[in-house]
């Protein structure tokens, strides 16, 4: 439910006169809204409920301190609205979901609930999180002359979509085009359910058949030490959101609120969070559990391969340590480490505009954990200071970002004008502004599409050469032809969302421009293990990016260009990547037809790379096949699968209609959303170049394996 929806709720309940605890009676004007105090209400804990100031509450009812009574009705300001609702005693969640005017369903999406069971004073939210988002309209192509140093308004787009609204990017990407195809509701793959009584005769390895689950996870969530079960027993088929190891602090939450949800005290969530007292910061990683050293608690995200290769553990030999039969991993799940590699830790060099919370949620630390390490009484840190911390999973000895050689990617592009830049480098051109200034903000290409290809032509034939000249990691891919489709791009900058850094500070992330970096980074480790590969987007002005700091992001320029001469010789504007109904997603199915011409369909695989946007879809990777009204795609929804335990814990699939996919030429073709910008770790984490690897790694694994199989499969 978006925010649009909230505010319209509201006034039906309004209209309606339902019974709330929000509202005391139905009123015409805005400006009546009333809210009843209650017993053990707070001026201030009123005002955060509809995300309001105290100071407004107290200017609309004339108060001049904070003191409230028991059933004194207080104005709110016109376009207040509830955004949460604390549980009464005896009240159950259809009841509450009944008084908002929701569903049942939509109350545990909103709260991440894995069955009804609600306790009195827990806090349920009646929204979706929020999450600060524009999504762009395609707009005419200007080519405004450079300016040296443009004021940060220079480039500014016209007025964009309401930015508090989880509006969805409105591309085919996510339906086939209008007109072509009935199209089914999307499926999301289904769930075991929470629980299951166990029936006579039934043993544990048929109840794991049953639900497509490994023996090894059920060992776990049921702390069992043998196979023997009795009928009746309750056993859990899967994790629950109180199971979790961390959580991300969003807007509106406060710290009593998040200890109640987890079951936890106050004083214990300050204890292993090393808080003095109640204020957090949106975005905070708040650890729940204390573990001991030799043991890692699994994050959302986190895979088994990535987890063994950070601490120098064989795979199987962490299975073993674990009791586990697959490298299926659940979020919050604590796996045992070799003791002799528990102490397992990287050095970190401390850069300007560091801070202890993000090096910490870098290396999926707390910071209590990060300076009890380190010996430090405070705060502050010093540029060029090494500090010990936990290995960044996906830093595998064969690809770990320092090894891949950025100076032998860039040696041979000196003479097409390399430009230095903290969020660079750029060639010929770099973008005006020094990060994204604002999320309406955009810069339009200085050249005309025809222009641009040729210029993306030349730097991609001299990355090409460099990649080429990298020592290979393998040749387990050779005879398998890929087509990589960076998702969005040219006049489509797909999501903007906000979030913020270490510091609390607003930064702002383009999902096209993080997702054509990861894009190339797939694209190197794919030629590295033999691969032949071609992208369906190209940039005119940059490849590999990094920001020093993370707060330097990526600006949304407009200028990617596709991926072949023919579809860009009409120079016109309509040459330009676009989105929305009249988007031209075809031209990347027939990009890949050209790439992929007489080669063998099984050894053909199209992948487009995005990030969601969907508050209602876990915080997890999500793999896309196609599913139309003929049915699914069978030899995509295998890929999709094997990729899973790759891309880590939490990671999901679901059949859809995509566009993208439709008469799509390869033998395997998917949709992936590595990340999930409707939370705000997510956009974060996008931010960093360490992580974005670590995102394009998952993928290789998950190929490496498939192509695996495959290969077994056919002697």
């Amino acid at each position: 439910m978006h925010w649009s929806q909230c505010v319209l709720l509201s006034a039906l309940l309004l209209w309606a006169g339902l019974p709330s605890q929000a509202y005391a009676k139905k009123s015409k004007k805005p400006q009546d809204q009333v809210h009843v105090v209650r017993r053990g209400e707070t001026l201030h804990g009123i005002a955060e409920r509809y995300q309001l100031s105290a100071a407004q509450l107290r200017k609309a009812n004339h108060l001049r301190g904070d003191r409230i009574q028991v059933g004194q009705r207080l104005k709110l300001p016109p376009h207040s609205r509830p955004v949460w609702h604390r549980v009464d005693k005896g009240e159950t969640l259809v009841r509450i979901a009944r008084t908002y005017g929701l569903s049942v369903d939509q109350l545990r999406q909103f709260n991440q609930l894995s069955d009804d069971r609600i306790l009195a004073g827990q806090r349920l939210r009646l929204c979706a999180p929020e999450t600060t988002l524009t999504v762009q309209a395609p707009v005419p192509v200007q080519h405004p002359p450079k300016e040296p140093s443009p004021s940060p308004d220079t480039a500014r787009a016209p007025p964009a979509a309401d930015s508090t609204r989880n509006d969805l990017p409105e591309t085919d990407y996510t339906t086939v085009q209008e007109g072509t195809e009935t199209a089914p509701a999307a499926e999301e793959e289904d769930l075991p359910p929470l629980d299951y009584l166990v029936k006579k005769g039934e043993s544990l390895v048929q109840i794991a058949q049953r639900f497509d689950l490994p023996p090894g996870l059920l060992r776990q969530l049921n702390n069992l030490k043998k196979d023997r079960l009795r009928p009746g027993q309750k056993l859990r088929l899967r994790p629950s959101p109180l199971d979790e190891g961390t959580h991300v602090v969003r807007p509106g939450e406060t710290l009593t609120g998040i200890a109640r949800s987890y079951r936890l005290s106050v004083d214990k969530l300050r204890e292993l969070n090393d808080l003095e007292g109640s204020k957090i910061l949106v975005g905070q990683k708040l650890r729940l559990r204390a573990t001991a050293r030799d043991v890692h608690i699994v994050e959302r995200g986190d895979a088994l391969w990535e987890i063994a290769s950070a601490y120098g553990i064989a795979a199987e030999e962490l299975k073993r340590l674990n009791d586990l039969d697959s490298e299926e991993i659940y979020p919050g799940q604590e796996l045992k480490l070799s003791p002799s590699k528990a102490g397992t830790f990287a050095l970190y060099k401390v850069e300007p505009g560091d801070n202890l919370s993000e090096i910490a949620r870098l290396h999926q630390m707390s910071v209590p954990e990060l300076r009890r390490l380190n010996k430090l009484k405070g705060a502050v840190i010093h540029p060029g200071t090494q500090l010990k911390v936990k290995p960044i999973l996906g830093d595998t000895e064969a690809m770990q970002t320092a090894e891949v050689n950025w100076d032998s990617l860039r040696l041979s592009l000196k003479d097409l004008g390399e430009i230095e830049s903290e969020n660079g480098p750029y060639y010929q051109d770099r973008p005006r502004a020094p990060r994204q200034l604002h999320p309406g903000y955009f810069e339009n290409p200085s050249y005309a599409p025809l222009q641009a290809y040729e210029q993306a032509q030349r730097l991609w034939q001299a990355f090409d050469g460099a990649v080429e000249q990298l020592p290979p990691l393998s040749s387990a891919l050779r005879g398998w032809h890929f087509v990589l489709d960076p998702g969005h791009g040219g006049l489509d900058p797909g999501a903007v969302v906000q979030v913020v850094d270490g510091n609390g500070n607003k930064v702002y992330v383009v999902e096209d421009e993080y997702v054509y970096d990861i894009t190339l980074r797939v694209y190197v480790l794919l030629r590295r293990h033999g691969a032949q590969a071609q992208l369906t987007l190209l940039s005119p002005n940059h490849l590999l990016r990094h920001s020093n700091p993370a707060a330097q992001t990526f600006v949304n320029e407009k200028n990617e260009i596709y991926n072949s001469r023919q579809f860009n010789e009409s120079n016109t504007p309509q040459s330009w990547p676009r989105g929305g109904r009249g988007g031209n997603l075809n031209t990347r199915v027939h990009i890949a037809e050209q790439f992929f011409g007489r080669t063998p369909e099984n050894r053909r695989v199209f992948l487009s790379f995005h990030a969601d946007i969907d508050p209602q879809s876990p915080e997890a990777p999500l793999v896309l096949y196609y599913q139309g009204k003929k049915g699914r795609d069978p030899v995509s929804r295998n890929f999709a699968r094997t990729l899973l335990p790759a891309l880590g814990a939490g990671a999901h699939l679901r059949g859809q209609p995509l566009g993208v996919l439709r008469n799509n030429p390869a033998g395997v073709k998917v949709l992936l959303e590595l990340r999930n910008l409707a939370y705000t770790d997510h956009g974060w984490a996008l931010r960093f170049e360490q992580l974005r690897q670590r995102d394009a790694e998952k993928v290789i694994k998950g190929i490496l394996e498939y192509t695996h199989l495959q290969a077994l499969s056919s002697k």
